[in-house]
């Protein structure tokens, strides 16, 4: 399975870190004469934080949606919040530890801009005091459709990270891979602009990113 785009270096030092901690957890219980099954759970412990570090920087193949009369989940998680606008809608993505990091473009267009902002790292639970974490955003316009998508990455109280792939004046392809949350957290989308959306119904309960269809619109303008 393939690794996150850089993110090799990261996985490499936490390997190696572990691969260190492991040789000297056995050393230490074999000068203290512990019994054997303190090996084995030691041992156990450390497999299992290394196949979950591996597993939050994974990037599966996946099959994903291109249409271009749609707008496309950037992530994956539960579906929250989806609220209908006048000019577009929003919604937000609450990811887990356990979903796929890798964030996809909703729609097709060029990157307008990014921007980081520092802040906290509050459980992305406690919305009031997420509002303070740091973060990404990212702004997408389509002018041909006349769409814009603002797409940011929120991280969370294990998502220390927030990154982006593309550049300023990049284009990007709908369900192309533009970013990851590593260590997961929140994705807030907001899509507007001059076209006539309609949310997909019923509203799924989970999203996933290039995969899930959240609305279509009309191609006449309002």
């Amino acid at each position: 399975m393939k690794i996150a785009k850089g993110s090799s270096k990261i996985v490499t030092i936490i390997s190696s870190i572990m691969f260190i901690c492991t040789v000297a957890a056995i050393l230490i219980c074999t000068l203290l004469k512990t019994p054997i099954y303190w090996h084995f759970g030691i041992l156990g412990v450390i497999l299992f934080c290394g196949f979950f570090i591996f597993w939050t920087f994974r990037n599966p193949k996946r099959d994903v949606i291109i249409d271009p009369k749609g707008i496309i989940a950037p992530a994956d998680g539960t579906l929250m919040d989806v609220k209908k606008m006048k000019d577009g809608f929003s919604c937000l993505i609450l990811m887990s530890p356990f979903n796929v990091h890798m964030n996809r473009s909703p729609i097709d267009g060029v990157v307008k801009s990014i921007t980081f902002q520092k802040g906290a790292h509050w459980p992305v639970y406690f919305p009031n005091y997420a509002k303070r974490n740091q973060r990404n955003i990212i702004v997408i316009e389509n002018t041909e459709l006349g769409i814009t998508a603002e797409f940011i990455q929120v991280s969370g109280i294990y998502g220390r990270r927030t990154v982006a792939y593309p550049k300023e004046g990049e284009e990007v392809k709908q369900s192309e891979l533009i970013g990851i949350i590593r260590f997961g957290s929140i994705i807030s989308l907001k899509v507007t602009g001059l076209k006539n959306f309609k949310l997909i119904n019923p509203i799924p309960k989970h999203a996933r990113a290039g995969s899930t269809l959240l609305a279509t619109f009309n191609e006449e303008s309002d």
